[in-house]
């Protein structure tokens, strides 16, 4: 979509770190911004930032838990009652916790994929299907290095199956997609200077209480969320694919798929 100027663009999980530097950087291009989150002071806090760099863009801020159907539903109602549609959508709200595969319960799991398998195809239902109908539009998938080569960073065990999954459905409905004058962008993020470590701090009651596990934080290199928020943005003018944010971690992600390729010689 190399015309962005006066288009619509919704972030889930808008509020803060990549979500917000896109939304910045939309805004910078003339789209209007739609950003929504759990958590309305981080929400707020970032629509004023938005609204102050881009004052000439609609900008709104809409609270939204995309792992509820109903929530997403909501969301899509205000956005109509205020007069916008959707043209740009960006699944990146984000959650994951940390510990063993077995001493996750059933709620982590049930809390991980909500937020970001069902998340994104929940959005993915609501706004897609517009698109279609208008004949264009562009989706952005949000996915991980974690996804992308599961055996690489451990103990974070429904984040990575879950983003491995959205890897899936991006790939699969980019074809599709394409042939309704829809782009698919899927992203495949590494280490960056995000939250997403306190997840937590945004998890659903419903949900139960959060997982309590010593887990000693892995050094890595993690880049500005500014910088992956620049290449998302260059993957969907150019309707790239697939954009890797680390090209550092190829060499990782090609002995990993080595290994399973060497599966069909036997």
């Amino acid at each position: 979509m190399k015309d962005i100027k006066g288009k619509t663009a919704l972030i889930t999980g808008g509020g803060t770190g990549i979500g917000l530097q896109l939304a910045l950087q939309l805004a910078a291009e003339g789209a209007n911004v739609i950003v929504s989150s759990t958590n309305q002071e981080r929400l707020s806090a970032g629509a004023k930032q938005i609204r102050d760099a881009s004052p000439n863009v609609k900008v709104l801020d809409i609270l939204c838990d995309v792992s509820s159907r109903p929530s997403v539903k909501n969301l899509k109602s205000e956005i109509t009652k205020a007069g916008l549609q959707v043209d740009i959508l960006v699944c990146n709200a984000g959650v994951t916790t940390s510990g063993d595969y077995h001493l996750h319960r059933a709620q982590d799991w049930d809390w991980v994929y909500g937020v970001v398998l069902n998340g994104t195809h929940y959005c993915i239902q609501e706004f897609y299907p517009d698109m279609v109908q208008r004949g264009y539009g562009h989706l952005v998938i949000n996915g991980s290095q974690a996804g992308m080569v599961p055996n690489w960073v451990t103990l974070h065990g429904p984040y990575t199956s879950a983003k491995a999954a959205v890897h899936a459905l991006g790939a699969a409905m980019r074809p599709e997609a394409a042939q309704h004058g829809v782009g698919v962008t899927t992203v495949i993020i590494a280490g960056t200077q995000t939250e997403i470590m306190q997840s937590e701090r945004s998890r659903p009651d419903r949900f139960g209480e959060p997982l309590k596990i010593e887990v000693a934080r892995r050094a890595a290199r993690r880049v500005p969320a500014s910088d992956v928020a620049a290449q998302i943005l260059v993957g969907i003018k150019e309707d790239k694919g697939w954009v890797a944010t680390h090209p550092d971690l190829k060499e990782r992600t090609k002995q990993y798929f080595d290994e399973i390729l060497a599966a069909y010689d036997h």
